[in-house]
């Protein structure tokens, strides 16, 4: 814990091991996030494809700042891919600007690629000898199949297909030669015990992704955030990760990033609809033993 008291705040930064106030950091920023573009339709689906009966393909979709994402998805071959992504362009046609999938697998981003999504960035030693591909699709486009497909969707996932399509994607991280484990870190400001503000990342794929930056308006100018970001960097060193990353809306803290350091690697127009979003990246300084023995 690092304690600063001047004049009438007493501000405390400590480290939120429990994620106690997860809820208030990521809270904190979406009510920002709102004064600037109003009300975004939020929705999470799930989508199945079945071939005679049986589960051949499965996703889960979360739609937010006007764009749908693909998170967990699981399928057979490239048809019934087709399939799937069919399905879920249908779905969000008309209601979205595009379509956002990433995958550190190169076959996967191949097989993405060959039914129109394009490459709109990557991340280098994502884990160390891989990239992270970005991908997006705008068009939405509809594909033919070669096989005959019934498909399904819910707002709920559907537990006997959610239970093949959550086996499979541990089948899928078990053939992997590399962890996906993910390991959350949190730093938090109180101000006499008053939630003031906070920093959630978490550490995959040997990078720190910084997933959330919020400070109080009241709070803001007095340097917390600048202080939240060095201690989370040294987080990140401590830890042996030199590689770290984030994305922020042009609305939100784009100037304070650069002044840190990091450059931008990607930007994806209209996220939200009337902005852009850019992602950053940064990479830090390892200390060795050769860099503590020249101090």
């Amino acid at each position: 814990m690092i304690l600063i008291s001047k004049g009438e705040y007493n501000i405390k930064y400590i480290n939120d091991k429990e994620l106690k106030y997860n809820n208030e950091v990521i809270n904190g920023l979406k009510s920002y996030n709102r004064t600037q573009t109003g009300y975004r339709e939020k929705d999470r689906r799930d989508f199945y494809v079945f071939e005679e009966g049986k589960l051949v393909g499965a996703c889960q979709t979360k739609q937010a700042s006007d764009w749908c994402k693909i998170r967990g998805i699981y399928y057979e071959d490239a048809d019934t891919l087709k399939a799937l992504l069919n399905d879920v362009r249908k779905f969000y046609r008309g209601n979205v600007e595009g379509i956002q999938f990433n995958t550190v697998l190169e076959q996967r981003s191949s097989d993405f690629q060959e039914l129109g999504f394009i490459i709109n960035g990557e991340l280098e030693d994502m884990p160390i000898g891989n990239k992270n591909f970005f991908l997006i699709d705008n068009d939405l486009n509809h594909l033919e199949t070669i096989g005959d497909y019934n498909t399904k969707s819910s707002s709920e996932p559907i537990k006997k297909y959610d239970n093949v399509l959550k086996d499979e994607m541990k089948k899928y991280r078990k053939s992997l030669d590399f962890s996906t484990e993910k390991v959350d870190v949190q730093y938090v400001v109180l101000d006499n015990d008053k939630f003031v503000g906070g920093i959630y990342g978490h550490f995959q794929f040997e990078y720190l992704f910084i997933n959330v930056l919020f400070v109080d308006i009241k709070y803001r100018g007095k340097r917390i955030a600048s202080r939240l970001m060095h201690i989370i960097e040294k987080e990140a060193v401590k830890r042996g990760v030199s590689n770290i990353y984030l994305t922020t809306f042009e609305f939100q803290a784009l100037g304070f990033y650069k002044k840190r350091g990091y450059e931008v690697v990607m930007e994806v127009d209209d996220f939200p609809k009337g902005f852009a979003e850019y992602t950053l990246y940064k990479k830090k300084k390892l200390k060795t033993k050769e860099n503590v023995k020249n101090q």
